[in-house]
């Protein structure tokens, strides 16, 4: 989201940010609820063990303990438990799973947009940042199969998986013996190759995942539950990844597996939404809700059902990276201008972040009224992208300076959502956005640097999670302490480290190790560069 003011016009600004000393916890368990993260999820448990995978003999790799908040994102059902998969609140990284019996859920009051964002895809939908409403969560409701819950899957993955690593020899060997074509041969051969995507995916490495979930299709063909099993993670991979098209390609044959699943109807539903195609994403989320209710998916439904009746009168245009809906607030003129404007925006961040997303972008304008009512966005957001660009465009007559930089502000994001897979901390989403449309730090530089120097800012880390119900001056400083870290960046890195970070993000634990990676850099070590930068350009 694009903030419609500065820091430097809110003369109040830092005397707020002065009363959330960084030694406090306010952001994060401090008196202002409106301004920090919040979890959807208490330990209830005296005590909780955090696993490396959804299952008890993985790796204990933390404890939590009674009363520590959580954000609940995928859950995993098996025979025996259900796996939930957490962090918390204002972090981008997982901790792990839990056994959701241990979690007291709940949705946090008054709060909008700081619940579990994970979407159907089990992916972060926080990429709007400050301004942006996540989409309600969708947990996957992805059940190991049959198959996957049996002695002869886990005898597989013993044999597959060791020390952490993939035994490629051993995957070739059931390979060898699955050629000659019996059944339990074949079942052994899909089940390694399964393990084999699922060790990839537990490792952030997508294409590899994607890779022996294919390889396992053909030796799983005469075992439904296993195919089906491997046809759903396929499809959830791809919609992490905003690739709607060839995701709804593996829910269709699913379907086709087992009619009647509420699992394919929800993430079908993601995809035509994701494709801005209302009225099959309604369809998609309408039978889930006959089949098996969900409180996440008919919030979904009704935000979908809210835009179709807003849209219903529109007009449309289009390009091959875009989908634009417009009605009265403006002409057809104006649309066409921009969507000029935003195919010239879109091939300048494609040659800056050496990225191309894969399906066309939706974009709706509104008059102002209606972006207030439709979006529900904080006063001081300008723009905003939950998935669909939205902009107010009412009174004008041709693209502005203005509105120009807008649209690429809420473009940069759809970029960044696809690079991250959703996952991007909001400070870099907006500054990155800001940096992008032409903003520079010199009219803020001497507030930052005072905050810093007084300890009285707020730390990159703390501002990582969404901004959309913080007020104005305190969404004005993190606007401000994003791009400048941003800034500081590009000036010792250029695009190309900021790829690389998303690049290392996408297969690391954590964000700071990304950073780590690509840059050789911490948080403290960023934030501390970033004042001397400024210092050093601005002359403060």
């Amino acid at each position: 989201m694009r903030q419609n003011w500065d820091l430097a016009a809110c003369s109040a600004c830092l005397a707020v940010i002065f009363l959330f000393p960084a030694t406090s916890n306010c952001f994060a368990q401090g008196p202002t609820p409106a301004t920090a993260p919040a979890g959807n999820s208490v330990v209830k448990a005296d005590s909780l063990e955090v696993h490396a995978g959804a299952e008890e003999t993985s790796a204990v790799v933390q404890t939590l303990k009674k009363g520590d908040s959580l954000i609940v994102g995928l859950e995993l059902r098996t025979t025996v438990h259900t796996w939930c998969n957490v962090k918390l609140p204002g972090q981008s990284a997982r901790l792990g799973y839990v056994e959701c019996s241990g979690l007291e859920r709940h949705q946090p009051s008054n709060q909008p947009g700081t619940a579990s964002t994970a979407n159907a895809t089990g992916g972060s939908k926080e990429t709007g940042g400050a301004g942006k409403p996540p989409g309600p969560p969708i947990h996957l409701p992805l059940a190991r199969s049959a198959a996957e819950s049996s002695s002869e899957y886990e005898r597989v993955k013993a044999a597959v998986v060791h020390d952490d690593t993939l035994d490629g020899p051993k995957i070739s060997e059931y390979e060898r013996a699955a050629q000659s074509g019996p059944s339990a041969a074949m079942a052994r051969a899909a089940m390694a190759h399964s393990v084999a995507g699922n060790f990839e995916l537990d490792h952030g490495d997508s294409d590899s995942a994607i890779e022996q979930y294919r390889a396992a299709l053909p030796f799983a063909a005469k075992q439904t539950a296993l195919s089906y099993g491997i046809l759903m993670r396929l499809a959830y991979i791809h919609l992490v990844r905003s690739e709607f098209s060839t995701a709804l390609g593996f829910l269709d044959k699913a379907g086709q597996l087992v009619p009647g699943s509420a699992a394919v109807a929800q993430l079908s539903g993601q995809a035509y939404y994701g494709l801005n195609r209302l009225d099959d994403a309604i369809k998609e989320w309408r039978a889930a809700q006959r089949i098996a209710p969900n409180p996440q998916v008919a919030m979904s439904l009704e935000r979908a059902e809210r835009d179709q009746a807003a849209e219903a009168e529109s007009h449309q245009g289009e390009t091959s990276h875009f989908v634009l809906r417009y009605q009265g607030g403006a002409t057809p003129a104006l649309a066409g201008e921009i969507l000029s404007t935003l195919d010239e925006h879109f091939r300048t961040l494609q040659t800056a972040l050496d990225f191309t997303p894969v399906e066309p972008i939706g974009v709706v304008l509104y008059t102002k009224q209606e972006f207030r009512d439709i979006t529900l966005a904080p006063s001081w957001a300008g723009g905003l992208n939950d998935g669909r660009i939205r902009v107010p465009v009412e009174g004008l007559n041709s693209v502005t300076a203005e509105l120009s930089r807008v649209l690429k502000h809420e473009l940069t994001h759809s970029f960044v959502y696809q690079m991250s897979l959703g996952r991007c901390p909001t400070w870099l989403n907006e500054g990155l956005a800001q940096w992008m449309e032409g903003k520079r730090s010199g009219e803020n530089a001497r507030g930052l640097i005072m905050a810093y120097e007084r300890k009285q800012y707020i730390p990159l880390e703390r501002l990582s999670g969404p901004w959309n119900s913080f007020p104005a001056p305190v969404a004005g400083y993190a606007y401000a302490w994003g791009l400048a870290a941003v800034e500081f960046i590009m000036s010792r890195s250029g695009a190309w480290g900021i790829s690389r970070l998303f690049a290392n993000f996408n297969s690391t634990s954590s964000f700071e190790a990304a950073m780590g990676a690509a840059l050789q850099t911490n948080y403290e070590d960023l934030e501390r560069g970033t004042v001397d930068y400024l210092k050093q350009t601005y002359g403060q």
